[in-house]
């Protein structure tokens, strides 16, 4: 059973009469918000403090204040995420160019020199490959000196966390007024003041009346208390009438019944007002099972491959979802991904089987974008784990499936040499299938203790270190030689025993090849598409 999930939903306020009001109390939020943001880090005052002082001072309640100070902890909790993220950001970088450095080095000695490779190379030609070499040189230690400064500045960061309050981008546009769209310095600020105060949050409770002291949904309005401070404009309360959420009303709806904490917040947007309702939903119960198998996911730049294994490891089903993420808006690449999450859990729930992904972490590799490739770095660019992983994780609360994460390690070398030939995969599916095993804990030897006893000098090591030993070599579709090679000298060890299902369930008879693949003593067969056909 998976436990209750933050969910968040939405709804456009279309009653105008009370943008006003909302404007105001958005104006006044961000206001009070950069007032204590200025006591805590700057001046450094105590919070309990700074709580008594501003609800004698701004008329304001202590639920009110709450939310404040809750926001403030999230902005500045997130802030120094990002600066720890940006010094390994820096660090990957200085280590991508100073690589660089070393090869570009070993290049340029070995032209001047003439040997290697660049020994037929006429004079001149050599000569002015050394001159363009030198100059990458040059530019490379350039770009690694800045790339240290930055770093010593970022690490000297001190005082209080660097958080702009209307964003970086839009308080460096005053200085391009033009460029930007902006007919004067006046309009800038405008929209700067605006941007300051674009939403306000009203914090949730489990002890107050409708979860909500601030906020409170009754039927299809939402009552708002105003502050102290507005009362004399807007009156105690600011009613908005017509309140339905399209998508999660019966959430919200059963959240009030059970008396559940409900968080708002008004947002503004291209003009107008919306609402997000936050409130924990119950995980539906666990329908899957591992005992029936699992289904493997491997997700890469243009595709999420899909591989369904039964209980003994053994392939019964591939599939490749396409995901033309490559130049797409942030809200195409969610829609794109939501679509692929969608018929994944769907694959899954059918099966009754659960989902085993791999525990990705790609900010070291983006860091070092500027020395790979051009193709590859648009791919790994276009790469959105972070934003898949968090949207199978919700899709799957809400069905009931169970997600399981792996190391990574060598599962495509695994796919690659074990089953792409001999199941007729693509080498995404391959490793598809590594995930899926992984998953239920099946061992992936390379070779089989039935053979021969490894020398005293190996047994200690891990079963990784015999794929870390090949990966090197493993190269497209003609890696499974490699392990047709090793196991050609021993009967049964070009197959783990994990793979093979008991004796007494294996199929026999003529043409029936041993593996546990479906019913009867069908011939070997293939996988095509998600369905499983006969060899031709």
């Amino acid at each position: 059973m998976i436990g209750p999930m933050q969910a968040t939903f939405q709804t456009k306020i279309h009653d105008r009469s009370v943008y006003p009001a909302l404007d105001a109390l958005a104006a006044l939020y961000g206001r009070l918000l950069r007032r204590l943001f200025v006591d805590l880090y700057v001046r450094k005052r105590p919070l309990v403090e700074c709580k008594r002082e501003s609800i004698a001072r701004d008329g304001i309640t202590a639920r009110y204040f709450n939310a404040l100070a809750t926001e403030l902890k999230a902005k500045v909790k997130a802030a120094e995420e990002a600066h720890r993220h940006h010094l390994a950001h820096l660090r990957g970088q200085i280590q991508s160019t100073e690589r660089a450095i070393a090869k570009l080095h070993k290049q340029a000695k070995a032209l001047a020199s003439g040997k290697g490779r660049w020994a037929g190379l006429p004079p001149q030609e050599r000569a002015a490959r050394r001159r363009r070499v030198r100059f990458r040189l040059h530019q490379k230690k350039r770009r690694l000196a800045m790339l240290r400064a930055r770093l010593e500045a970022a690490e000297a960061r001190t005082g209080s966390p660097p958080i702009c309050f209307g964003s970086r981008r839009l308080f460096h546009r005053q200085f391009h007024l033009e460029a930007n769209g902006f007919a004067s310095h006046d309009a800038w600020r405008k929209a700067w003041r605006d941007a300051r105060s674009q939403s306000f949050f009203c914090l949730g409770s489990k002890d107050e009346r409708s979860g909500n002291q601030t906020c409170s949904l009754l039927g299809d309005r939402l009552r708002l208390r105003v502050p102290n401070a507005l009362a004399g404009r807007f009156g105690r309360h600011v009613w908005l009438h017509g309140v339905r959420f399209p998508y999660g009303q019966d959430v919200i709806l059963a959240a009030l019944a059970s008396g559940q904490a409900i968080s708002y917040r008004f947002v503004r947007k291209n003009g107008a007002w919306y609402v997000f309702a936050t409130t924990e939903r119950p995980a539906a119960p666990i329908t899957t099972s591992r005992r029936a198998g699992a289904l493997g996911a491997d997700l890469n730049p243009d595709r999420l491959a899909v591989a369904e294994v039964d209980r003994f490891g053994n392939p019964v089903a591939a599939r490749d979802i396409r995901l033309p993420l490559q130049g797409k808006r942030r809200e195409q690449v969610k829609a794109i991904l939501g679509d692929a999450v969608a018929d994944l859990v769907a694959w899954a729930k059918g099966a009754g089987k659960p989902i085993v992904v791999e525990h990705l972490d790609f900010r070291e590799k983006k860091a070092r974008l500027r020395e790979d490739d051009k193709r590859y770095a648009r791919k790994l660019s276009a790469f959105a784990y972070g934003k898949f992983y968090a949207l199978l994780m919700a899709r799957a609360a809400r069905e009931g499936v169970e997600v399981l994460r792996v190391n990574p390690a060598f599962t495509s070398v695994i796919g690659k040499v074990k089953f792409m030939a001999r199941y007729g995969l693509s080498p995404h599916a391959a490793a598809a299938v590594a995930i899926a095993r992984r998953g239920l804990g099946l061992g992936e030897r390379l070779r089989s203790g039935t053979a021969r006893p490894l020398p005293a000098r190996n047994r200690g090591r891990h079963v990784w270190s015999d794929w870390r030993r090949i990966a090197p070599s493993v190269r497209g579709q003609r890696a499974h030689r490699l392990y047709e090679r090793s196991s050609e000298d021993a009967p049964g060890r070009g197959e783990p025993r994990s793979t093979r299902a008991p004796a007494a369930s294996r199929p026999h008879g003529p043409g029936c090849d041993g593996l546990a693949w479906g019913p009867g003593c069908d011939p070997p067969a293939r996988i095509v598409g998600s369905t499983v056909r006969p060899a031709s």
